[in-house]
């Protein structure tokens, strides 16, 4: 893990930090904060901190590779004297390429954006989000961004049910399993 994080320092090292004009071929950064709703089979919510950084190749396409701090809290099924699955609070850290389009080169302006990475984390895993939103330039080098997406995370260290360990009463076993869960995901960033 320790070689990937200093494989992707490097790479952010080795970028042209020149001026960010989303109209000229550039580096550009971007910083976001976002809430993942789970939905599907596990309902729990994550906190999450991302950048990415890349080029902009012009006013409409950027393509980089990013890095985020997912936090994720603990989680037990729900309703239950004895839960099911378990799992402790934890942080999964993604590494992704991102490739975002911007529709306009307006003041206010449509875009689309896909994360698609894996976790140096959890015993690694698929991390993918796709998302749509509104970018609102500030000036020709900053913006703010506000999208909300779909978030499909690779999860394990569960304790799942096994089976009944016997008819007369409710003791049972459990095993390890790995999970994918689901989230709609709303995002708040900057762009530099």
């Amino acid at each position: 893990m320790k070689k990937i994080l200093v494989a992707v320092v490097a790479l952010m090292a080795t970028l042209n930090l020149s001026a960010q004009n989303t109209s000229a071929n550039c580096y550009r950064g971007f910083a976001d904060v976002a809430y993942s709703v789970g939905i599907g089979d596990y309902d729990f919510g994550r906190i999450e901190i991302n950048t990415s950084h890349g080029y902009q190749f012009n006013p409409y396409f950027y393509l980089g590779a990013g890095v985020g701090f997912h936090f994720m809290s603990e989680y037990e099924t729900k309703d239950m004297e004895i839960p099911l699955d378990v799992r402790k609070s934890m942080v999964d850290i993604p590494i992704f390429a991102n490739a975002r389009a911007n529709f306009s080169k307006g003041k206010i302006a449509p875009f689309v954006d896909l994360r698609a990475g894996v976790y140096v984390t959890n015993s690694g895993g698929l991390y993918l989000n796709p998302s749509a939103g509104v970018r609102i330039a500030i000036n020709n080098k900053q913006a703010v961004d506000v999208s909300v997406g779909y978030s499909l995370e690779h999860l394990g260290r569960f304790k799942t049910f096994g089976k009944f360990t016997s008819n007369r009463n409710l003791d049972y076993t459990r095993y390890d399993a790995d999970y994918d869960t689901e989230a709609f995901t709303i995002r708040v960033g900057f762009e530099f």
